[in-house]
This record gives C-alpha cells, structure tokens and sequence, in this order.
C-alpha cells in the first residue's frame, strides 16, 4: 500500500461554478392542465389525487446488505503535471480531487472546468423506489475504470461546427437551434444541442477522440460512486443518492425541468437554457444539468431486462446490439418525478429534446449477458366518440398518439408516477371517423395502450402548455398480452369536457407528450417561430 499525496497543495483551483445562473421561476400553462384529467388512462372523467406527485426519491427501501462492496484506496498516485496547466493528469492520480484532475495532460485546453474526473470503482446502480420502472431493477453495484465526462452538455454551438466541418446535414425529426444545414438561430450557441441522433451524437464525440458514455458511466457521473459516502471504504446506504445534487426534491434552481412541487405542472422555463446555467445542481463530481435541460444519449442500446440478467459488474455496456439506444437524465419539459439519477429511458418513445455529452478515456467495457431483444407489432384501429350535435366523431387535429406501457408500471389503469412508457407512435390525423396504428414493441409483456388527440390548441413552446389530449383520450379496454404480432386492437377516445385539463396521464411522462412535450409541426413551419424551433414532436430519429 503506498501513501496519498497532497497533490492539491500550491495548484489553482478551477472554478466549479459558471456565472450567476438566470433567475427561473416555474411558468403556469395558460389554460388548465393537470395529471390524469378526464379521460386520461385511468379513464373518462375523474383526476387521481395530486398531493405528492413531486416528492423526493425515497430510496430507504433500495438498500441491502449485499450491496456493501469494498472501495479500492488508491494511495502514493504519482500526481503528474506534464502541460504545467495546474492541473494533474488523472490517471497518474486517480484518487485525488476532480477539481484538481484533468483526462489529457498533453493539452492544456483540457481542464476540470471542461472535464470532471471520475475515479474507478464501484457506485450503487438502479432504484427500487415507488417512482422507479421495472427496467430500474434490480439494485446493484457496478465497478468503473476511471474516466473523464464532459462538464456540460455539448453544445448547439459546436455541433453546428462539426455538422459544417463534415458536410454533413442534421438528421434529427425535430432539430433545434439550428436549421438541417447546420446554420444556428442568434443567441442560440451556448444552449444544448437539441433534436440530435444517436448516430450524430456518437460521430460528433469520435471526432473529438471520445465516446458517448456508457449507461453505467453516464449514472455513476450523475449520483457519485461509493468512495463519496459516509464510509469511504465501501457503499453504504448514504451511496443511494436520487438527485445529482442529492435527496431534495427537483425545483427549478437545481433542474431545468417541468415542476410538478405543487400538483399542476409548470415549467422552469419554456425552453433550454445555456449550458451550465445552475450551479446548484451539479453532481457529486461537479457535473452539470445531469438533470433535466435536455435528454442525454449514451452509448449502450436499450433493453428492459439488461438489470435483471446476471448483467457484467465491471465496465459494463448493456446488449451486445440492439436498435434503441438508452437516454437518460431528462429535459426541460420532463415532470419532476422523472428527474431521479437512475431513471432510464429510449428512443423508442422519441422526443425532439435529445442531446449529449462525451467520455473519455474509451474504457474496455464488456457486453452484457443479456438474449437480443424480440419485437412484436401491435396493430389497431382509432375512432373517437361524437360529440354533442355530431354525426361521426372526426379525427382531426395537430397529432395523434398511441402509447404503450408495461402493465407493471401502470397504477389503477395509469402510468405510475416517475415511470416511463415503453413505444409511442405519432400519427397525423386522418380527418375521417376511424383511423389505424402499428407500432412495435418488446415480446412477452403485457401492456396497457392509450392514445391522445391534440386538436391544436396550445403546444406552443413559447407559450407551452400540454395540449397533447385536448381533442380527447381513450385506452383498450384489455391489457394486451404481446406473446406476438397481435391485430384487431380498439382504442375510442372521449373528448374532454369543456374547461377540463388537457395533460393526460400521470405525473410521470402522459400520453401524447411522454416529457411533457408539446406535439409539433415539421422542422420550419411553426407560425410565427424560427425555423428550426417550432414546437417539438414526437418521433424516431
């Protein structure tokens, strides 16, 4: 065993915090809106009770005893400082500070303010709370190599230089920022990417000499590894953290994100906001808008089972291959129940507010042991019922959606708070009585579907406010058992009371607007708005 050095002593330390962060206070939709309002999933007429939809995590019952792995101690790091930036090179030193530690000793430009460091070595992994999805289970620790991550997400700013340094056009549904061309919006540099792929978000950190985290990268980063707690020589309950910043509930200084604190949602703001604009909600290792802002990619692809396999412990990278990829972290109009630090979510259910940010170094990671995921297509029809003094009730409006849930993340008929759905497809409204939907989903399960008319009232991200249901909802009367490729499904939805709330669903991710997003228009054609920034969509990229 050899002894720690002090490598702090006599070294400049970076500041952990951008300037000032802008005042955010949440914004009121402008009609009323709330969870599960009449004809939500858990049916026409009568919202579940609110009180508590914002609650903190509770992750006292995510502990076992199982999970009190032995920290490495890393003493005597030969704490090098080969550019003389004043900072050491982290993997000479691993064990030392983030904020003295930088991943690329040869460039001086690589810092901590750019970078943070994360230390090898085991973190507690899922959540087994009341707000967490199946696909979260079980609790488990998983050990790191060491590795930097990128401070902040990557920025509009830099992507639309790499798209215009590759000739390359942007590929997103839903692009923001910036046109298909890669030309930015004025004022926009500093705000997230937006509306990315998970292809571009994989070139763009390539051509940088990084990767795209893995999933387990990317969530150590956000709630700390076990040599943070309050015994430094193994996890111990104190490790369960929920938030990157810690156990308070989400609120707008710590989480650009849409407050559910006092039953109805509102936003932060109705938009992104720069890059490292809140200080207050960096991770244990100085990591910013882990929460909320924008969803994150990382590199592993999804799978609901990968946790419950006897999934690599070491440097893991989720299935060996698969065509959806994992998000994580939410975004600017993503409820408070879904800003916790393990919930996972896919590109399966896609909306506009996706971005990214990068590793390195690239670690040896091992696949995980985990069978290929089988899709089957549910198949349907949509009709909606007439309302007073019409013949046929038309579907007719800005979007229709059709979304799936895993019956065991559903409460009395409605997705369960901080759960996330498993598919979702958008439709345009067909204009006549009846309409079909497809979509696909993982064999084996059994889900519950639901679907959301927005007639185009609201949904203007300027003025936001969740019109996803607000031409009516319905859901199947039976849960479907998809053993496989299964037809003949009916969903009829009701339209909503007048003056009723029009978010549907529970205070998770609502049909028709899973982050609570607003359905949108094609990239260019929002009245009234830039191009490239109309109100989102949902959709693959």
């Amino acid at each position: 065993m050899m002894t720690l050095l002090a490598c702090d002593d006599g070294k400049p330390a970076p500041a952990d915090a951008p300037a000032a962060a802008p005042t955010m206070q949440p914004q009121a939709p402008s009609s009323p809106g709330g969870p599960g309002g009449p004809g939500g999933p858990g049916g026409i007429g009568g919202a579940p009770e609110l009180a508590g939809v914002s609650s903190a995590e509770d992750l006292t019952g995510s502990w076992s005893d199982v999970l009190a792995v032995t920290v490495e101690r890393f003493e005597g790091d030969a704490c090098a400082d080969t550019d003389d930036d004043g900072y050491f090179n982290a993997l000479s030193c691993p064990g030392a500070a983030p904020s003295r530690l930088d991943c690329d000793d040869a460039d001086p430009s690589v810092t901590p303010d750019s970078e943070r460091w994360v230390r090898p070595g085991p973190f507690i992994m899922g959540s087994a709370s009341d707000h967490a999805g199946v696909d979260e289970q079980p609790v488990h620790v998983v050990t790191l190599s060491g590795f930097c991550i990128d401070r902040h997400e990557v920025t509009a700013g830099d992507f639309a230089a790499w798209l215009r340094s590759k000739g390359r056009r942007a590929k997103g549904s839903d692009i923001r920022n910036m046109d298909a061309r890669g030309q930015l919006e004025d004022g926009r540099a500093d705000h997230p990417a937006e509306g990315v792929t998970w292809s571009e978000a994989r070139g763009y950190c390539q051509s940088q000499g990084k990767q795209l985290p893995t999933e387990a990268q990317w969530e150590k980063a956000a709630r700390g590894g076990c040599e943070l707690g309050k015994d430094p020589g193994r996890c111990d309950p104190s490790d369960l953290r929920a938030y990157p910043w810690g156990a308070d509930a989400p609120s707008c200084a710590l989480a650009n994100h849409q407050s559910t604190a006092g039953g109805m949602p509102t936003l932060c703001t109705s938009d992104t906001h720069p890059v490292g604009s809140l200080p207050d909600g960096a991770s244990p290792y100085g990591v910013l808008d882990m929460s909320g802002n924008v969803w994150e990619y990382v590199l592993d692809a999804w799978h609901p089972g990968v946790y419950s396999t006897e999934r690599e412990r070491v440097d893991p990278s989720g299935p060996a291959s698969g065509e959806f990829h994992v998000l994580r972290g939410g975004s600017w109009n993503t409820f408070s129940t879904n800003m916790r630090a393990a919930n996972r979510f896919h590109d399966l259910v896609m909306g506009s507010a996706t971005g990214f940010r990068c590793v390195r170094p690239e670690a040896v990671s091992q696949p995980d042991p985990v069978s290929a995921l089988s899709m089957v297509t549910l198949e349907g029809e949509l009709t909606r019922a007439p309302a007073a003094g019409e013949e046929d009730g038309i579907l007719e409006g800005r979007a229709l959606y059709v979304t799936v849930f895993d019956i065991r993340d559903t409460q009395d008929g409605m997705l369960a708070p901080g759960r996330s759905p498993v598919a979702e497809v958008r439709l345009t409204p067909s204009g006549k009585a009846s309409q079909s939907f497809a979509l696909r989903v993982p064999a084996d399960q059994t889900y519950l579907l639901s679907a959301a008319l927005d007639d185009g009232t609201g949904a203007d991200k300027d003025d936001y406010i969740s019109a996803s249901g607000s031409g009516g909802f319905g859901k199947a009367a039976e849960p479907v058992k998809a053993t496989a490729d299964t037809d003949g499904l009916s969903i009829q939805l009701q339209r909503p009371p007048s003056g009723a709330p029009t978010l549907q669903g529970a205070p998770g991710r609502p049909p028709g607007g899973m982050q609570g997003r607003p359905p949108g228009l094609p990239p260019g054609t929002a009245p009234g708005k830039a191009p490239g920034r109309p109100p989102g969509q949902q959709g693959s990229p």
